[in-house]
């Protein structure tokens, strides 16, 4: 009889603890008397000076122009694990000014990789001509490509060629040639792959550094002036879908025997399984690992899920539904083998790009 008064009091006593902790909060909560308060509006207001600070400079039309134009005679060496490829052409220049301070000596290859005398630009003649002094050089270089490869091997790609002087600092009016001034060779011919119309524009480089020298107040980014030089290239795709995913299709054959044959199927799932992973094995030793994130993953999930679906419905059908229901295992077996089928080919048409 007395736990009953003592568990109100109880009660009461906690109501009145949790009413003295929300005025406790309350008061904490609420502004200070004596503090004045923050007066947004009385900021003043931001005023912008007539010329804003301004990103880039303004190429200098007083400076004299360089042209430049490439004939592309050979591409080879394609490489996709290393992220490049390899080029031979003809470079040609139009200097306007003097003479004497021609800069297309110090022209180079910016995204080109230098090994000894892997690149070179090597002077073939010079002329000194109405327009200017006109100079052609040979370059042979392996250039620096960073594939897209999520596609493969329905992928297209971009061959950028992009030039600049040695001195990213040093003022320059660099342009493109007007005519024609990117030319393929009629010979230059890249197996597996379709050439399209070329490009060239004149371009710049960012600078995310100061390199040493404070920059002036109007000038935020250093900008390197180039050039550049784009060849797009289409792949064909049939002509690599039968030699690289040839483990594919033997698995979905093996997988497809194993639903029509009765007997002895287990050595056919497990054929299907070795074959469909080793072809993956095969293509990641071929192309880098960001490949195998795109159409190669999605086709080995789809080929790995049918196994599973082939050995996970003929346990089910065999094994569990044929003692009790013989007649609806008689339907499934039969529907097994084109529900698989459409399944599978569905999925591949479905994740092709």
């Amino acid at each position: 009889m007395a736990a009953g008064p003592r568990r109100r009091r109880w009660l009461l006593l906690g109501l009145l603890l949790a009413l003295l902790m929300s005025l406790l909060v309350s008061l904490l909560r609420a502004p200070s008397p004596e503090q004045p308060e923050l007066v947004i509006d009385a900021l003043p207001p931001i005023e912008w000076s007539s010329s804003p600070p301004k990103e880039t400079i303004a190429p200098d039309q007083d400076l004299p122009r360089l042209s430049v134009g490439v004939y592309a005679t050979n591409i080879s060496d394609i490489d996709l694990l290393d992220d490049q490829f390899s080029i031979e052409l003809l470079l040609w220049t139009l200097w306007e000014g003097d003479p004497s301070a021609d800069p297309s000596g110090q022209l180079r290859l910016i995204n080109g990789i230098y090994d000894g005398d892997i690149q070179r630009f090597q002077s073939v003649r010079q002329e000194q001509r109405p327009g200017g002094v006109w100079t052609l050089y040979r370059i042979r270089s392996a250039v620096v490509k960073r594939w897209q490869l999520s596609r493969y091997p329905f992928d297209d790609q971009i061959l950028q060629l992009q030039f600049g002087l040695d001195d990213p600092l040093q003022p320059v009016r660099l342009d493109v040639e007007d005519d024609h001034p990117f030319v393929i060779s009629p010979g230059l011919l890249l197996p597996g792959w379709l050439l399209k119309e070329p490009s060239a524009y004149a371009s710049s480089l960012s600078l995310m550094s100061d390199l040493g020298i404070p920059p002036a107040a109007e000038q935020a980014v250093r900008r390197q002036p180039t050039v550049s030089f784009d060849l797009p290239i289409q792949r064909r795709s049939l002509l690599y879908v039968a030699p690289d995913f040839l483990g594919y299709m033997l698995a979905v054959g093996l997988c497809c025997m194993s639903l029509m044959i009765t007997r002895s199927r287990d050595d056919l799932i497990l054929a299907a399984v070795v074959s469909a992973g080793g072809n993956y094995v095969f293509i990641a030793g071929n192309l880098p690992v960001t490949a195998m994130t795109g159409f190669i993953g999605n086709l080995q999930l789809i080929v790995f899920l049918g196994i599973l679906y082939v050995v996970a419905a003929d346990e089910i059908i065999d094994h569990h539904l044929s003692s009790y229901t013989p007649r609806v295992s008689n339907i499934l077996r039969v529907v097994l083998l084109p529900s698989y089928m459409a399944i599978t080919v569905l999925g591949i048409v479905w994740i092709i790009p």
